[in-house]
């Protein structure tokens, strides 16, 4: 049976329904309890803005002292600014008419906003990232593309590194223009019906000194990662009143190859003689370990994500 006009229009209204909450389930770095700053430009003019930035300032005076001047160097109020800029994400799909047919509704259109969902929220996360480590949007090459001190492993023991990130969830700034879209275009030559999912959003690093990574050897069973490596960047952070969310945490976001070598420094605590994590019980031991008694330790709130700057060489 070929399918009808109010099919199509049904598979349309349905993907435009479920496009929005599908990306909000599917994206990580504009969530608000990682990033805080975050702007909301639909219906503004212009593709960029200004966020002010304040000046550090030193300690205040201990007993000045008598008819002296009580504002000492440094105290002046000297405001900059970052510049956060929007660009497109896409991502398109072709659904032939017999797709529709032999496939049905539910099937094409689950499958449809899936993909595009998370298309757009992987080009999101990857562009965050990379502004996150290197302050623009560019793919990075190597090592030497970073910004931001690097606490990891330095490039002469690495030889594909794979970054993490630790940082204070005031660091980065959000801007969304365009909330994800959904437009469908009929290809009646080839029978087919193209659907395109587009949205403009931007990052910025707004502090960088309140961000740090850690450089690892890329590759699950190769990583070098270790607990030490995050502690130190937990310890610089708060060296540079970097501000924590409100249970006094920052956030680590890691690779899975750095997941797993951070387990395995768990292996056998709480669980079997062996160490082993294929039982239940030593994989709930590690989960609950990660979670809770390296959080509490080390004062991070790990996340992990695939979209993190990897494979670049160690130069």
């Amino acid at each position: 049976m070929a399918t009808t006009s109010n099919q199509i229009n049904e598979l349309y209204a349905e993907v435009v329904a479920d496009l929005v909450p599908y990306y909000d389930d599917a994206v990580l770095l504009p969530n608000p309890s990682l990033i805080t700053m975050n702007y909301n430009l639909t219906g503004a003019i212009g593709n960029e803005m200004k966020i002010p930035l304040t000046n550090s300032w030193p300690n205040g005076n201990v007993n000045p002292g008598e008819n002296t001047s009580l504002i000492n160097d440094g105290f002046d109020f000297n405001p900059t600014s970052a510049t956060l800029g929007v660009t497109k994400k896409s991502a398109g799909s072709t659904i032939s008419e017999e797709a529709l047919e032999d496939g049905g509704l539910d099937t094409v259109r689950n499958a449809l906003v899936t993909r595009l969902s998370r298309s757009i929220a992987q080009a999101t996360d990857v562009e965050g990232f990379r502004v996150m480590v290197s302050g623009g949007a560019t793919a990075l090459s190597d090592l030497g593309n970073i910004n931001i001190i690097n606490d990891g492993n330095i490039a002469s023991e690495l030889t594909t590194a794979e970054l993490a990130v630790v940082f204070s969830n005031e660091a980065m700034g959000y801007a969304v223009k365009r909330d994800p879209s959904v437009k469908m275009f009929n290809d009646i030559e080839n029978d087919n019906h193209d659907f395109v999912a587009t949205l403009r959003n931007g990052f910025a690093q707004v502090r960088s000194n309140f961000i740090r990574c850690v450089a690892t050897e890329a590759g699950v069973g190769s990583s070098t990662a270790s607990l030490a490596q995050f502690s130190k960047s937990v310890a610089n952070l708060r060296a540079q009143n970097a501000p924590a969310d409100v249970g006094g945490f920052y956030y680590a976001v890691i690779t899975p190859a750095q997941e797993l070598k951070l387990a395995s420094e768990l292996n056998g605590v709480g669980g079997i003689a062996s160490g082993s994590i294929g039982s239940v019980s030593q994989a709930l031991a590690n989960q609950a370990l990660l979670e809770g008694l390296i959080g509490q330790a080390v004062g991070l709130r790990f996340v992990r994500s695939n979209n993190l700057v990897s494979g670049i060489t160690a130069l």
